[in-house]
């Protein structure tokens, strides 16, 4: 036979000399919240044998050579599934938040994407399973 189990109130203190936080405190503890913030360009597939076919180019190779074969350049460059102008994916923390064009900042310079549109719940999640 098992013991009946004995139950009693445990006594805790009141809080009441808690400091309420406002509305606008939240929000600014929130903007100092770091994310990561990255940019698909776009995706490929590759058989492992042409990977490792890839290889840097030498200084004196000229891949906008138009008497270049796309076979040759294929040694040099991965082709993407995203044509150039077309939207790109921005991801916060590893998900789709918002579509983005890339963009130059200034000759010389690293370029930048400007968004176009930020995604509501329903887009994020259609993006997020396009993206498996």
């Amino acid at each position: 036979m098992h013991k009946p189990i004995q139950y009693s109130r445990v006594p805790f203190p009141q809080f009441t000399d808690r400091h309420v936080i406002s509305q606008t405190d939240n929000m600014t503890q929130l903007e100092r919240v770091k994310v990561e913030i990255a940019v698909e360009l776009g995706k490929t597939q590759f058989v492992l044998e042409d990977l490792l076919k890839l290889k840097s180019p030498a200084a004196d190779v000229d891949l906008n050579d138009p008497e270049m074969s796309t076979e040759e350049r294929s040694q040099y460059v991965v082709k993407l599934d995203t044509q150039i102008g077309e939207p790109v994916d921005v991801l916060i923390n590893d998900r789709v938040f918002a579509q983005g064009e890339v963009v130059s900042t200034s000759a010389g310079q690293p370029y930048g994407v400007r968004i176009i549109s930020i995604l509501n719940e329903e887009q994020q999640i259609t993006a997020q399973a396009e993206r498996k």
